[in-house]
């Protein structure tokens, strides 16, 4: 991406989402579309659309979760685990009413996903989650691609787990290493009561 006020070259800086140039010392923030994804440009791996064959752009969901998308057809590709943390975290966060549930089309697990990375034929299932839709993934490169809207259709689909407020993985970890400080402080305090008995 260039500059919008100098047209210099800007260096992304994929973990805080935005551009910096350093000619003229400006920022860029990409906007979020429709979806709520933030598009970041080209990916420099040169990953491309297993149906469109153009380069994905870097994309981040929540400003948390991040993956791939299609300048094109709007498909969208993800880490296996990225995936369902970002769609238990978004259900979990959603305050609209759930969708109704749409009709599974069973003619699209006859068609054939090959791999953006490995080139290797995709699995192709309908998504045991909410949602009722067909993903392909690839179990060597641990990758989903989602048709354009599937997302949405997951997340807005009915289910108990709607509401129910969760944590992003970030703030567990944080909670993990708060907790193991505290369980080493409970003992030493153990310790201490043990010595004064003994």
């Amino acid at each position: 991406m260039n500059c919008t006020h100098c047209g210099a070259p800007m260096t992304l800086f994929r973990d805080r989402d935005y551009y910096y140039c350093e000619h003229c010392q400006s920022y860029h923030f990409p906007d979020k579309n429709m979806e709520g994804f933030r598009v970041l440009g080209e990916n420099p791996q040169g990953i491309k659309c297993p149906h469109c064959k153009v380069v994905l752009n870097l994309i981040t969901f929540d400003d948390f979760f991040q993956g791939y998308q299609c300048p094109k057809c709007e498909g969208l590709l993800f880490n296996r685990t990225t995936f369902r943390e970002a769609i238990d975290f978004h259900r979990s966060r959603t305050k609209e009413p759930p969708e109704p549930l749409g009709k599974f089309d069973p003619f699209e697990l006859g068609r054939v996903t090959f791999c953006s990375v490995c080139s290797q034929k995709m699995e192709t299932f309908q998504y045991n989650g909410p949602g009722n839709i067909v993903i392909d993934t690839c179990h060597q490169c641990d990758l989903i691609w989602l048709d354009f809207g599937e997302i949405t259709k997951v997340v807005n689909a009915p289910g108990r787990d709607r509401g129910l407020p969760r944590k992003k993985p970030v703030e567990k970890e944080q909670e993990k290493k708060e907790e193991k400080k505290r369980s080493v402080i409970d003992q030493s305090f153990i310790d201490l009561l043990g010595s004064f008995f003994n």
